[in-house]
């Protein structure tokens, strides 16, 4: 799949019996797109065991984009699947996720 105008792009592996897959996404996450970036994500949690999730060249990120990450990690845990999270954030955006500890949602050390 390529990037579609939300900037997200679902990229499952192509190796045998290994359900992972790659989900990059660019630019804004904000309320204004999450819905159709929210379905993507479902629909690939559902199929898979890993998710490996790139955050590319984010100019903003909002608690709503947070909220949904942290729910996606919880539901994760219980259900055995396990979420990575390759992130590119602006120093403010690192700024307000350390200051408010909620740079563990994406494992940020």
């Amino acid at each position: 799949m390529t990037l579609n105008e939300n900037n997200i792009q679902v990229k499952s592996s192509k190796k045998k019996g290994e359900k992972k897959v790659t989900i990059t996404l660019k630019n804004d996450l904000t309320i204004n797109n999450i819905e159709e970036c929210k379905e993507e994500i479902s629909k690939a949690f559902d199929k898979n065991q890993i998710l490996d999730f790139k955050l590319k060249e984010i100019k903003n990120i909002d608690l709503t984009f947070i909220q949904f990450f942290y729910a996606l990690k919880q539901e994760s845990e219980k259900q055995e699947k396990k979420i990575n999270f390759d992130t590119d954030f602006p120093q403010d955006v690192m700024a307000l996720l350390n200051n408010t500890d909620l740079y563990k949602v994406f494992q940020i050390k």
